[in-house]
């Protein structure tokens, strides 16, 4: 079977290479061919096989006829070839991250974008990316690099990418014309890279950049969700409190007929249930978005709770607490600052802090430590009404219960 074109091409390629390189390849080049395989492994791990499928099948190819050359102690050309397999290795793996980063950045925006619609809020629209465009590979390898050091928004990036593009520009410039092709071969590709390095670690920034803009616009969310939903309890309120003084006004109207005083009494309890209905879910989902907000604003997550007749019981248990000490794990830190967040973004609320251990001197010390923190993370102290600890046979805990007008 006669050879296909690429595999002449490839063979050339190998041999241009190989006379391009110096008498030290007669050693074994084992750190290039090392290099080699760390950088078709990490293109291979950052998904080149979808972005670069290309680029990456070419270093895999000449990885592995560095190996076979390596095996038959051909060292020049397991030189030239790993030198190429690095290269393009290095290139997959820069257009898979620039590709990859271009998604997450559109991404990014669109969320941003719905964020801004959702609030009204006109702000012009998104900062330019580096990735937003392929700008076109004019001029030279050195003027092409100059270009790059000299744009404000690259300037800061890619350093060490930029450093071996230039090396390799340096060596191209230097080479005699018989090692003129191999060195121009690792020349454009480390040009290349430098250029993608930089341009995808730009818009990296600016994904960050975009994620605290998100992250600012969640919290914005939640707080109008949370104020709009404070609003529509309290009108319910008021309209409960309307329709009670109605009633009671029916039956004084109804007093001098026993018939008509229960058809009214009746039509009462109907309305007052379906009142009281709507209050409990208003409430309720006053209660869930004020949660939300706490959680993005403090970054950390409410214990557990539960309702009773005293309001909603947050129950801290024993990890809140260093062992036999009323001192707060970072666990229990987080946990007690999200309380206190929770705190001020629920209307009319105040805590009550109650301690529970077989010992009761460590229990009140617990219940007063988680007091001084919800206070510390900026609960008004009129909001903690009480610290109290109380032995108890049951299963050492702290219990914050939260109740609203």
């Amino acid at each position: 079977m006669s050879p296909s074109f690429a595999q002449i091409l490839k063979l050339s390629l190998a041999l241009v290479l190989a006379s391009a390189l110096p008498a030290m390849a007669a050693q074994p080049p084992d750190a290039e061919l090392t290099a080699a395989q760390q950088a078709v492994s990490r293109a291979d791990s950052a998904d080149g096989d979808q972005y670069a499928a290309q680029e990456l099948t070419t270093a895999r190819d000449e990885l592995t006829q560095a190996q076979l050359a390596m095996t038959a102690r051909k060292y020049k050309d397991a030189l030239a070839l790993s030198l190429a397999a690095a290269a393009d290795g290095d290139l997959a793996y820069a257009r898979s991250r620039a590709a990859q980063t271009r998604t997450e950045l559109v991404q990014r925006r669109s969320e941003i974008g719905d964020l801004r619609s959702r609030l009204q809020i006109d702000e012009g629209g998104m900062r330019p990316s580096a990735l937003d465009s392929e700008p076109p590979a004019t001029g030279d390898y050195a003027m092409r690099l100059q270009a790059l050091a000299a744009a404000p928004q690259l300037t800061a990036f890619g350093a060490f990418e930029r450093l071996r593009a230039q090396q390799a520009v340096d060596a191209l410039a230097k080479a005699p014309r018989r090692k003129h092709e191999a060195a121009d071969y690792l020349a454009l590709r480390r040009v290349e890279i430098a250029e993608l390095t930089a341009r995808t670690e730009s818009s990296r920034r600016d994904i960050d950049q975009l994620d605290r803009e998100r992250s600012e616009l969640l919290v914005e969310a939640s707080r109008r969700d949370a104020e709009a939903a404070r609003a529509e309890t309290e009108r319910l309120r008021v309209q409960a409190q309307i329709q009670a003084e109605e009633a009671e006004r029916l039956r004084q109207q109804a007093a001098q007929s026993d018939l008509a005083m229960q058809d009214v009494e009746a039509a009462i309890a109907g309305v007052s249930d379906v009142q009281a209905a709507k209050l409990r879910a208003a409430r309720e989902r006053e209660a869930k978005l004020a949660r939300e907000e706490a959680e993005l604003v403090a970054g950390g997550k409410l214990p557990s709770s539960r309702w009773d007749d005293r309001g909603e019981v947050f129950t801290l248990g024993g990890d809140t607490f260093a062992a036999g000490k009323a001192t707060l794990t970072d666990r229990g830190a987080s946990s007690v600052r999200t309380l206190a967040a929770y705190l001020q973004a629920t209307s009319g609320s105040a805590a009550r802090i109650e301690g529970m251990d077989p010992k009761g001197a460590l229990a009140q010390q617990r219940a007063e430590a988680v007091r001084e923190a919800l206070v510390k993370a900026g609960a008004s102290r009129q909001q903690v009404r009480a610290a109290v600890g109380s032995t108890s046979k049951s299963k050492p805990r702290v219990e914050v219960v939260i109740s609203t007008k």
